[in-house]
């Protein structure tokens, strides 16, 4: 594809010198361009999955200008504009581009984690939360219908099944019988939300690791990127997908499933720094979800790598044609892992609560 036309189109500073495609994301392209002047990140974004594209961007900038103006102390995205003025440029093929400037970072890979890393990392996440705690939720988009609605994935996981060859089904049908032993506790969960008791705040919907930026020197968290799945939601989504992403001791890309298991350690370190981070709002019924959280995601996660691999693989970028039912066996044994660590993961979080 030739990228100059797209690069001229937006207002950067000097003149393009290089530019690299960042093999970083599932779902959308990124380039990093590089001028005389300054660092660019160019992305195109995938239409198949983020169908309302403006909606996305109002959505970071709402988010952007409270943040500005609620003291938060981390570095936000910044925007940068086509030559007309506006957030996104549309190609020959009418597919969206958009601009960010580059945020200077030290990335730690999932390898390179410890308790240090986890407590700040925690405590970030901990800190978008508190500085959004007041934040009007009808003021935003959401633009996935039922993201992280696990009953919902898990219906749809079962419609799938139905439609699909025995031979793939078989794959998946150990793992979805141990899932069905939660489908009460997904139930509930959506229950309360609808019913108020879990509080809908704004919410990352993506908080991995590989979302979290840190300073040059590695030891201050400098940014939280990756806006695009703003949405109203409970905030123990957020907490659960950071547990799931960081305390497996294998990554989810890992087939070897005897090298999963789950880092106690990381959890306490990053629970730590998130729950004296969002002390000032965060309700005890947020408090009393948070050690199940990561479980929850972890086999929503599995769910949603079962129904892509029963559909094809047409979500999730794939290097090879299992590798979402291996993500998705990754998760489980991940899940069952973390319910070994349960009552002890409670706790923990009751310990850090009442302190």
């Amino acid at each position: 594809m030739e990228l100059k036309p797209i690069i001229n189109s937006f207002e950067i500073k000097g003149k393009p010198t290089s530019i690299q495609q960042l093999d970083i994301g599932l779902i959308n392209t990124n380039y990093l361009v590089i001028t005389n002047q300054n660092k660019y990140v160019f992305q195109q974004i995938n239409t198949d999955i983020f169908k309302n594209v403006s909606a996305i961007m109002e959505n970071i900038e709402a988010i952007n200008n409270h943040l500005k103006g609620n003291h938060y102390k981390l570095e936000l995205l910044t925007i940068i504009n086509t030559n007309k003025g506006e957030h996104l440029f549309f190609d020959a093929n009418q597919t969206p581009w958009r601009c960010f400037k580059y945020i200077e970072h030290k990335h730690f890979t999932f390898n390179e984690l410890n308790n240090n890393i986890m407590a700040e990392y925690g405590k970030a996440v901990g800190h978008f939360h508190a500085c959004l705690a007041d934040f009007d939720t009808y003021k935003i988009t959401n633009t996935i219908a039922d993201f992280h609605n696990t009953k919902k994935y898990y219906q749809d996981l079962k419609k799938t099944m139905r439609n699909t060859a025995t031979k793939q089904v078989e794959k998946v049908k150990e793992s979805v019988v141990f899932i069905r032993k939660f489908e009460d506790r997904f139930q509930q969960i959506n229950r309360w939300i609808q019913k108020g008791k879990l509080p809908l705040r704004v919410c990352h919907n993506d908080t991995k690791i590989d979302n979290i930026l840190f300073d040059t020197k590695g030891k201050n968290v400098k940014s939280i990127i990756d806006f695009d799945t703003i949405m109203s939601n409970s905030i123990i989504y957020d907490f659960g997908d950071a547990i799931r992403t960081s305390c497996n001791t294998s990554n989810e890309n890992n087939k070897q499933i005897s090298n999963v298991n789950f880092n106690f350690e990381f959890f306490k370190a990053f629970s730590k720094g998130y729950l004296k981070a969002t002390q000032s709002f965060i309700r005890k019924e947020e408090i009393n979800l948070l050690s199940f959280s990561g479980i929850l995601l972890a086999l929503e996660q599995a769910i949603r790598f079962f129904t892509d691999y029963l559909n094809g693989s047409i979500y999730y970028k794939t290097d090879y044609p299992n590798q979402n039912l291996d993500r998705g066996l990754n998760q489980i044994a991940l899940a069952k892992k973390m319910m070994i660590n349960e009552k002890e993961m409670e706790n923990y979080i009751q310990s850090l609560s009442q302190s």
